[in-house]
């Protein structure tokens, strides 16, 4: 989490300097929603997995949604067109116990991407955005194991793999530095390979085993803009 407030803050330094440049208007942007997720192979074991075990009283449930937090920053070129660089925290949660102890899988990630966005309408008037961008999904989640005698032992998950998104949707200008900012999309980002403790997550036919995040979404925010950077 310190890496990610510090990347942020970097990216918020550098934008500004690169739309000083051209002398655009730069924003920052603070955003939350959710979506659906992909997750075919880990719902597949995690099936597998309840109906063997059917009647003892532990069930995972399936990972099917989740809700996200985002933050990103950017700024408007020239003919309606924005750029811009955001994280988005993506949360999937499973967890399954009984009186011996529980297990919990915390499949959260990352999405880095960098983006572009066309405006049907200038700088500080609503109207609406369609647009698109690439970048990296990395797992950043845990494996908690708790049992009553030794507390909770925490195991790190880590994985990356290319990501690709698109989305639609609206800015509504409350004043020329203030709007609130929606949008809807579909996000490709599927982690081929999760590491946990120097292993690797496998399915029951031994390949391994990828974490599917690809699907619909929404989100709903707010952005702030600044005054031109060379005015």
């Amino acid at each position: 989490m310190r890496r990610t407030i510090v990347l942020l803050t970097v990216v918020g330094m550098m934008v500004p300097l690169a739309a000083h440049a051209l002398d655009e208007h730069v924003w920052l942007m603070l955003n939350g929603g959710g979506g659906t997720y992909a997750m075919s192979e880990l719902n597949a074991e995690i099936t597998a997995f309840n109906t063997a075990n059917a009647g003892s009283g532990i069930t995972y449930p399936l990972v099917k949604h989740g809700m996200s937090f985002g933050l990103a920053a950017g700024f408007d070129g020239p003919n309606g067109w924005s750029y811009g660089l955001g994280l988005d925290r993506l949360h999937a949660v499973t967890k399954a116990g009984d009186a011996s102890g529980s297990l919990e899988y915390q499949f959260n990630a990352n999405a880095w991407h960098a983006f572009a966005e066309r405006a049907f309408s200038s700088m500080g008037r609503s109207g609406f955005v369609v647009g698109g961008g690439v970048g990296i999904i990395a797992e950043s989640g845990k494996l908690i194991e708790s049992t009553p005698s030794t507390g909770s032992v925490n195991y790190k998950l880590t994985g990356a793999s290319p990501m690709a998104e698109a989305h639609a949707g609206g800015n509504w200008w409350a004043t020329s530095q203030f709007a609130v900012v929606a949008t809807a999309g579909y996000r490709y980002a599927r982690v081929r390979t999760v590491r946990v403790d120097g292993g690797t997550f496998m399915t029951s036919s031994g390949e391994d085993l990828a974490v599917d995040y690809s699907g619909p979404y929404a989100r709903v925010g707010f952005k702030i803009a600044g005054k031109n950077v060379g005015d």
